[in-house]
């Protein structure tokens, strides 16, 4: 067996890791946990769809390109906020599904995290109007 082919398919307690994927695989990869996270995240599809009328409405206000870039920014800072913390959930759903009070503060703390970048997304589109009408 060679190499690469070895290194491609490392077992771990039964389960098979892919490694050393290509690019377009780590791609695929990435849009599979997007899609999955919007089929099953109500607080995710609500984000995108917030997302997608934010950017509706600041194309017919026309503010100027600086901010622009911040509220690009910090709506794919809200995604990737709501991606991480669907990842944790499910992993500690997974690792220990029992209640417990330690993993009931980990998601606090993840759901405090998303809800801190969208404040400040709101924030900033705010200012970005004020900006705009100023």
């Amino acid at each position: 067996m060679s190499l690469q082919i070895y290194l491609s398919l490392v077992t771990v307690h039964g389960a098979t890791i892919m490694k050393n994927q290509s690019v377009t695989q780590k791609i695929n990869n990435a849009w599979n946990g997007i899609r999955y996270t919007f089929k099953t995240e109500n607080n995710f599809r609500f984000h995108c769809y917030s997302a997608v009328a934010v950017i509706i409405f600041f194309f017919f206000l026309k503010p100027a390109l600086i901010w622009w870039a911040l509220i690009l920014l910090c709506i794919g800072l809200v995604i990737a906020a709501e991606l991480a913390n669907t990842a944790i959930e499910n992993l500690v759903d997974h690792l220990h599904p029992e209640m417990h009070s330690t993993i009931g503060k980990v998601k606090d703390i993840m759901a405090g995290f998303v809800l801190s970048v969208s404040i400040l997304t709101a924030l900033v589109g705010l200012l970005a109007i004020i900006d705009t009408f100023a």
